[in-house]
C-alpha cells in the first residue's frame, strides 16, 4: 500500500533496516541445527576431546557433502589436500560473498545459524593445522556481519577461538574480513588477491588454493553453506545426513527462490528435491499464471523450460538437463515474460562484473551484449547466431575463471530451448511477449 511504500521510504531515507521476510521471519528450527540452545558447539567440544582427524575426515568423506557454491568439490577431500600439503602456515576462508543474481541463502544462514558457520570453521583449522580463519562477507551485508560480530564475542569469552582453544593448548584466530564489492571479488582466487591488498583478479590456475593459496599457503575455502551442514555430520552420523537427500543425492539443501513466485525466500529441501515441489512450497507462480521457464542457479545456470520443473534439485540430474546447481538461487519466469530479455539482462550483468584481465571475457561479454541488444531492437540478422556460437566455444575454452566462462550460458539457453522466440525477434522482427523495444 502507499503508507506501507511511504514507511519503507522513510526507513531507507534514515538508514534503517529494511523488512526481508526470507531473514527477518520469527527464528524457525531448521533440520540444519543438531543443537538445542545449551548444547551448541558440541562437535567442538568432542573433537577437542578426541582430536581424531583421519575419523573426522572419514565421516566428511562417508558424508558425501560436496561443495555448495557452486563447484560442488568433495569437502573431505578438500580439507585432506590441505591438511597432507607441507608448509609452515595455513588457512581457512569461508567465501560469504555471494553476489550471484537471486542468490540470498548464505545470508539467511548466517542470521539464522551462525553458530554452526563458526564452529565448523574452527573445526576446520583445528583439523588442517591452520591457525587463522577468515570469514570473507559482502559488503552490503551489514545485518549479517553483526550477528557474525556477536557470535564471535561469544566464542572468545567462553574460549572457543583465542589463544587457548578449550584449553587444548592450541590457538585459533577467526575474524571478519569485508569485501570491498564486485561480483568478481567472490571467486576464490580473485578473493585471495584482496586479502592480500591487491586488485580483485583472478589467478591463473594451477595451482590451485589447496596448495597455494592465501600468501602462497595451503588454504581451504568453503562457502557459508557448505560450512553449516558440517556439525550435524558430525553430530549425527554421515549416514544420517545422507539420508536426509532424494534422488540418490545426499544431504539437505538451502534455495533461493525468486522471480514471478508468489512467496520468494529461503527453503530447507532435502537435496534432490525435484524443482516442482520447491516452486509449490512457495507458493507457486505468482498470480495465478503459467510457468514458462525457470534458472536453478541464477544468471550463471542458464534458463530450463516448464516441462522440465521436474527436475531434482542435484548435481547430477541439473548437469543432464544441461544446467547446475551452482549456487542455489532458482529463478522462476512466468507466460508473457520475453527469453531473449531475460538473456541479455543476465549477460549484461556478467560483462558488467568483468574484471578486464583477459581479452577473451572482457571482449567476448560487451560483443555478445551488442549482439543481443540488437536482437531485442529489430536489428538481429541470422548469421548472429553463428556469431554466438563462436564467441561461446571462445568464452568457455579461453576465460580465466568461471565468471567469463558461464557467460554464454543464458543466451545459449534461451536458443536451446525457446529457439521460436529468437527466431520472431531475427526472422520476423517482433517480440511474442511485447517486451522489447523493437524498431
Amino acid at each position: 500500500t502507499p503508507d506501507i511504500l511511504a514507511g519503507h521510504i522513510g526507513t531507507a531515507l534514515a538508514k534503517g533496516r529494511l523488512p526481508h521476510p526470507e531473514v527477518s521471519r520469527a527464528a524457525e528450527r531448521l533440520a540444519v541445527d543438531p543443537y538445542e540452545s545449551s548444547e551448541r558447539y558440541g562437535a567442538l567440544r568432542a573433537f577437542v576431546a578426541d582430536p581424531d582427524v583421519p575419523g573426522l575426515l572419514a565421516q566428511l568423506k562417508a558424508s558425501e557433502l560436496r561443495g555448495l557454491g557452486g563447484a560442488g568439490f568433495p569437502t573431505g577431500a578438500k580439507w585432506e589436500i590441505v591438511r597432507n600439503a607441507p608448509a609452515d602456515g595455513k588457512y581457512i576462508i569461508c567465501n560469504a560473498d555471494e553476489s550471484e543474481p537471486g542468490t540470498i541463502k548464505d545470508r539467511f544462514l548466517m542470521e539464522q545459524v551462525p553458530h554452526l558457520l563458526i564452529e565448523a570453521v574452527i573445526l576446520a583449522g583445528l583439523v588442517i593445522g591452520a591457525r587463522t580463519g577468515i570469514i570473507y562477507i559482502r559488503h552490503e551485508y551489514e545485518a549479517q556481519a553483526e550477528v557474525l560480530r556477536r557470535e564471535l564475542e561469544r566464542c572468545h569469552r567462553e574460549g572457543l577461538i583465542g589463544p587457548d582453544v578449550l584449553g587444548s593448548g592450541i590457538p585459533f584466530d577467526l575474524s571478519l574480513f569485508i569485501s570491498p564489492g564486485g561480483y568478481i571479488c567472490g571467486e576464490e582466487s580473485a578473493l585471495l588477491e584482496v586479502l592480500q591488498g591487491n586488485r580483485a583478479e583472478p589467478r591463473n590456475k594451477p595451482p590451485f588454493p589447496g596448495t597455494h593459496g592465501l600468501w602462497n599457503k595451503p588454504t581451504v575455502i568453503n562457502n557459508v553453506e557448505t560450512f553449516v551442514m558440517i556439525p550435524q555430520i558430525l553430530r549425527k552420523g554421515p549416514e544420517w545426513f545422507k539420508a536426509q537427500g532424494r534422488s540418490g543425492a545426499a544431504g539437505l539443501k538451502f534455495l533461493g527462490i525468486s522471480g514471478h513466485v508468489a512467496r520468494p525466500g529461503v527453503y530447507e529441501i532435502p537435496l534432490g528435491t525435484p524443482a516442482r515441489e520447491l516452486l509449490d512450497r512457495a507458493g507457486g507462480v505468482l498470480g495465478g499464471r503459467a510457468l514458462k521457464a525457470w534458472a536453478p542457479s541464477g544468471a550463471s545456470s542458464g534458463f530450463l523450460p516448464a516441462s522440465m520443473i521436474d527436475t531434482p534439485l542435484e548435481f547430477k540430474a541439473l548437469s543432464q538437463a544441461g544446467s547446475m546447481l551452482g549456487s542455489g538461487a532458482v529463478i522462476i519466469c512466468a507466460e508473457g515474460t520475453c527469453m531473449l530479455d531475460m538473456a541479455l539482462n543476465a549477460v549484461r550483468f556478467f560483462k558488467n562484473e568483468s574484471c578486464g584481465k583477459c581479452v577473451p571475457c572482457r571482449v567476448g561479454s560487451a560483443k555478445m551484449v551488442d549482439i543481443l541488444t540488437d536482437m531485442t531492437r529489430g536489428r538481429g540478422r541470422a548469421e548472429n547466431l553463428a556469431v554466438i556460437d563462436e564467441l561461446s566455444e571462445t568464452l568457455t575454452l579461453t576465460s580465466i575463471c568461471g565468471l567469463g566462462q558461464v557467460v554464454p550460458a543464458p543466451i545459449k539457453s534461451v536458443i536451446r530451448h525457446f529457439r521460436d522466440e529468437i527466431d520472431e525477434h531475427i526472422l520476423r522482427g517482433r517480440c511474442p511477449s511485447g517486451v522489447c523495444p523493437m524498431a
